[in-house]
């Protein structure tokens, strides 16, 4: 494979930095987090991957724990990702090469030289790329007003025992806890105390944490600042620090929902997760990547205001589905906003979605998708069974697509700059030619029919229907069903192509199996 692995020593930090100022410097956890199976690799974005410089030094301190797993997925990774490059810092480079002697054909020591006359440079590294995960330095004399002030929790709390070593982190666990408080900020100093003597965690630790933002964007992560030192030298390239000066220069208010919504950042995060988690359709999904990346640019430039798919297919085959996970990867902690036109009668539609005019009866409860858009803090509507509207609907979406805003029957003005609205329909191709005029057509920037996945995406969707019921099974009623024992029955679900009736089937196997070993 010919890979290289590049040594660098923290007092030529800033030199290997200003080196790789043209690649993103991510951490091994960034990548695991995006891509927890081997499986998963391969449904990573390769423009995304070829561009990342990996810091694989916590690979080097787990005492080799997950040695055949990691040696598999790095070589994956290699063979998937000519371009994609590796470092470590000098401290751990013999303990990696050790675990893992093979993977790396030559190995860089150019930032790690240190001459007599060597003086550390002041250098300029604002414009290199990281994707680091903020967080707070606090002063050890503010941390009682702080907790007068605000919801903190240490994050211990979050793992699953907190009476044994494993220190396993446990998703269920963290979205009951996030969602029956209201929590402000987690504290790390403690289990980064641990680090000192318990290296093998510094990768688990980075993993939790990006799982707990992918539960909840809002919650901010909090650290003493006398332990500033000991997290930059485990987490060089992890974190983004900022100095807590007093309680009162904290920007706080629990009715605004925190979370970047620039839609620069917001498309950096939903193409790798997009592949990963749709199986299947994959030329809609490189469609999709140059498109969302167009309407980016073209929303900055004022010259376009909503992002448009009209996707058609057969129920259950994961038109709806695309439109979840987006808003769910976007804005992880709303509700999307959901438009049915099979729940409509063709009397009244329009003023069932937007409002009737003053005086008519109803019209001071506004209509469907003024209340759901007030309710949600997601910019994805989905319009499911769009074949079903009337000739004013498609005026009223063809007005809205091309001025980005519409008027409700009260005089009102609602602005949609910046929302993605998604049509699904069971619609053949002639139907519809035969029903969407020509006018509203051309406005839909995307236009798909997703059609049969094949067997083996079918599987990859079959198996983690299968291992997320298992996992949920086993930490309720702490009965393990093995995927093995059910597998032959598994696959004979890939006849069927409505992922709906393959998901049910998948529970009817799981449970017969669960209650067949619990008698």
């Amino acid at each position: 494979m010919n890979k290289k692995l590049y040594i660098f020593s923290h007092e030529k930090i800033d030199d290997f930095k200003k080196a790789f100022t043209s690649k993103k410097i991510v951490s091994m956890g960034l990548i695991f987090n995006l891509a927890p199976t081997l499986d998963d690799i391969d449904c990573l974005d390769g423009d995304l991957l070829n561009n990342y410089m990996v810091d694989i030094t916590s690979l080097a301190v787990n005492n080799g724990y997950y040695k055949i797993f990691i040696e598999s997925y790095l070589y994956r990774l290699i063979e998937r990702f000519e371009d994609v490059e590796f470092f470590i810092d000098d401290l751990n480079k013999d303990s990696l090469l050790e675990i893992y002697p093979w993977i790396f054909d030559e190995i860089d020591k150019q930032y790690t030289n240190i001459t007599d006359n060597y003086t550390k440079k002041d250098n300029n590294t604002d414009d290199i790329k990281f994707d680091p995960i903020p967080l707070s330095l606090y002063k050890e004399s503010l941390l009682k007003e702080m907790s007068e002030k605000f919801q903190i929790i240490p994050i211990i709390s979050l793992f699953s025992s907190e009476n044994n070593i494993n220190y396993k982190i446990n998703i269920d666990k963290i979205k009951g806890i996030l969602s029956s408080k209201d929590i402000d900020y987690i504290d790390i100093t403690q289990i980064v105390h641990t680090l000192a003597i318990r290296k093998d965690l510094i990768l688990n630790l980075e993993l939790a944490l990006r799982q707990i933002l992918s539960v909840s964007e809002s919650i901010k992560f909090l650290i003493n600042e006398n332990m500033e030192n000991e997290i930059e030298k485990y987490f060089p390239f992890s974190f983004k620090y900022d100095k807590i000066l007093s309680v009162q220069n904290i920007e706080y208010d629990k009715n605004i929902y925190k979370q970047d919504l620039s839609l620069e950042n917001l498309a950096q995060k939903i193409i790798p997760e997009i592949n990963s988690k749709l199986k299947g359709h994959e030329n809609f999904k490189k469609d999709f990547k140059f498109n969302i990346e167009k309407f980016v640019l073209l929303n900055k430039l004022r010259k376009r205001k909503i992002f448009s798919i009209f996707i058609t297919g057969e129920s259950g085959i994961g038109k709806t589905e695309f439109a979840k996970i987006l808003s769910e990867i976007m804005y992880p902690d709303q509700p999307i906003i959901k438009i049915n036109f099979g729940n409509y009668s063709n009397e009244g539609v329009l003023n069932s979605l937007i409002g009737s005019p003053l005086g008519y009866i109803g019209s001071e409860e506004g209509g469907e998708l003024i209340n759901k858009i007030n309710s949600s803090k997601s910019k994805v509507i989905l319009i499911d069974e769009f074949e079903k509207a009337t000739p004013s609907v498609f005026n009223f979406f063809y007005e809205l697509l091309e001025d980005g805003k519409f008027t409700d029957r009260h005089g009102k003005e609602h602005n949609l700059d910046g929302y993605i609205i998604i049509f699904t329909s069971n619609m053949s191709k002639t139907s519809y030619i035969q029903n969407i005029p020509d006018s509203l057509n051309s406005r839909f920037d995307m236009v798909y029919r997703f059609v049969d996945l094949s067997d083996e995406d079918k599987m990859l969707f079959i198996k983690r229907v299968a291992v997320e019921l298992i996992d949920d099974i086993y930490k309720d009623k702490l009965v393990e069903v093995q995927i093995e024992d059910i597998l032959e029955k598994l696959n004979s679900l890939t006849a069927y192509n409505n992922l709906r009736v393959i998901k049910r089937k998948v529970e009817d196997i799981v449970v017969e199996k669960y209650y067949e070993i619990q008698n």
